[in-house]
């Protein structure tokens, strides 16, 4: 019993570190991008930076072609690494890239192909076109490095290795950062994104790769490794997570294809500069999916089923309470948030309005995570084809409505997409409650309900200060200064709010006794310091 107590034990405080870490990262990372637009558009025109973020939206759909194979990577490492098997992991490693490489060459091959004929589907300029040639096959190069080596990265999480996975991470991409302004400077122009990237790639995946032969000290690759029994595993497993991946990332950016297709590349540009911080504040909670597919594995491989169905309900809760605090502040206070971002210029207006509209669509994507989780890791990948196929309908038919309502305008884009992405999540939860026997008015309660109401209070907030931030004008320095004072106040009405009002006796306990620790680990390092 002291044995299995220890061992559970551990799991959490694991599991627990693996999140926080995950948080952390994400965290910089948004504190990072945030900058770079500006800077950006003081260098490159509306139209390259369109070019740029359609760039994105072609990895991402090429990037899809080998999405099944990683969730494979992180699940059966997982598996083989607790049995200690590192001859089955040399052996999933290798057979894995032989069927990566051949792909990702292909589709390289049928891009550089196919140019002409995407670069009328964008509507891309006569001038613009070479440099949007060259940018798409460049970016598309080092994005099919990543999804062939970068099975090393996989094989990390796989590990539950997530400290040396995200420090490989955030050095990439502060490295990233670092570049970008550099090269701007230096005159590079919209070709200074495209030396970061690839950089931040190449640096990635080396790291990667000489940590895996760290920590496994029998790692081997290599054609003597191949095993034809483990093409099942990509095809099977894999091949359902495939087409799952293929819809839901269509779908993740379906807003800026259709944009681009019916109104042109500014559009998209302007879709990519209204949904960077939804986009951004969802991945940085989303970093706690990431933990839930290799804990979820190792429960339901012991028959915890109880065990399971907490996880699946604290983890869903905790993400929609955090994502909502972020998601909150940002619908309420779009408009001078925007304004103080980027500026006064009329054309950027619009991004003030698709940023309010997606907060909620992608809050609840996020939520959706833990649901994602449970049947990946019960080994059930058919059931999450149903959140997609769902989601897709919808934005058939709601686009539809709003073009026949608004006409083909950007407005109608952000409603369409906005609703069918939110009415789609709720779904998705309503059938995953299903598989654990969760009472949806218990899920309603525990989950939805403190993801919502930060919503309240941040159109609240606004609504109570509009006249303070009409009174700032468009200076855009006035305007952070107001937006820094109702950030604080906004953060403590509504966590206290949540603390009050819908964290129960045991998180209230557990919060205080962290914040207990951390404010007494703070005060003895200032006596020490003081004393010495």
């Amino acid at each position: 019993m002291t044995a299995a107590s220890d061992a559970k034990q551990q799991f959490k405080n694991r599991l627990s570190q693996n999140a926080i870490v995950q948080l952390a990262a994400k965290l910089l990372y948004m504190l990072s991008r945030i900058g770079l637009p500006p800077i950006i558009l003081a260098y490159v025109s509306l139209e390259e930076y369109g070019l740029w973020a359609t760039c994105f939206i072609v990895i991402s759909y090429l990037g899809m072609s080998t999405f099944g194979i990683a969730n494979v990577y992180i699940r059966y490492t997982a598996e083989y690494h607790a049995r200690h098997d590192t001859e089955a992991i040399n052996r999933l490693l290798s057979t894995g890239l032989a069927v990566t490489i051949p792909v990702c060459t292909a589709l390289l091959v049928l891009l550089a192909l196919g140019m002409p004929l995407l670069l009328d589907a964008f509507k891309v300029a006569v001038p613009l076109r070479e440099t949007a040639s060259v940018l798409i096959l460049a970016t598309a190069a080092a994005m099919m490095l990543d999804l062939t080596f970068g099975a090393f990265n996989h094989v990390l999480i796989g590990m539950q290795l997530m400290l040396r996975q995200t420090t490989i991470w955030v050095l990439s991409f502060l490295l990233e950062t670092a570049l970008i302004v550099g090269l701007l400077l230096a005159g590079c122009g919209v070709y200074a994104l495209l030396w970061a990237f690839v950089i931040r790639y190449l640096l990635a995946t080396w790291l990667s790769a000489r940590a895996c032969y760290q920590v496994l000290p029998g790692l081997s690759l290599g054609p003597r490794h191949f095993d034809r029994s483990m093409l099942s595993l990509f095809y099977r497993f894999g091949g359902v997570v495939q087409v799952v991946g293929l819809l839901s990332m269509v779908l993740y950016s379906i807003e800026k294809v259709i944009a681009g297709a019916f109104i042109g590349v500014r559009a998209t540009g302007l879709f990519d500069l209204g949904e960077k911080l939804p986009v951004m504040s969802s991945q940085v909670t989303s970093a706690l999916n990431t933990v839930f597919l290799p804990a979820v594995t190792h429960l339901h491989s012991l028959g915890q089923t109880e065990e399971l169905g907490k996880l699946y309900l604290k983890g869903a809760r905790y993400i929609s309470m955090l994502t909502g605090l972020i998601m909150g502040f940002l619908a309420g206070f779009a408009v001078p948030i925007m304004t103080a971002w980027l500026g006064p210029n009329p054309e950027f207006q619009i991004t003030a309005l698709v940023m309010a509209w997606f907060t909620l669509p992608f809050h609840t994507h996020v939520t959706t995570g833990p649901c994602t989780a449970l049947h990946y890791g019960m080994n059930q990948p058919t059931r999450t084809l149903f959140y997609p196929l769902i989601q897709a309908a919808l934005v058939v038919l709601l686009v539809g409505v709003a073009f026949l309502v608004l006409g083909t305008t950007i407005p109608a884009i952000t409603y369409g997409v906005a609703a069918a992405m939110t009415l789609s999540g709720w779904a998705y939860m309503a059938y995953s409650n299903r598989v654990l026997q969760v009472a949806n008015r218990t899920y309603l309660w525990r989950v939805i309900a403190p993801g919502l109401a930060p919503y309240v209070c941040g159109l609240a907030l606004y609504e109570l200060s509009a006249e303070w931030f009409a009174a700032a004008g468009s200076e855009r320095w006035a305007l952070l200064g107001r937006l820094a004072v109702c950030g604080v106040v906004y953060t403590l009405v509504t966590g206290a709010f949540l603390y009050r009002a819908l964290c129960d006796w045991g998180e209230r306990e557990y919060l205080r006794r962290q914040l207990g620790h951390t404010l007494g680990g703070f005060i003895g390092k200032l006596r020490g310091r003081t004393a010495a």
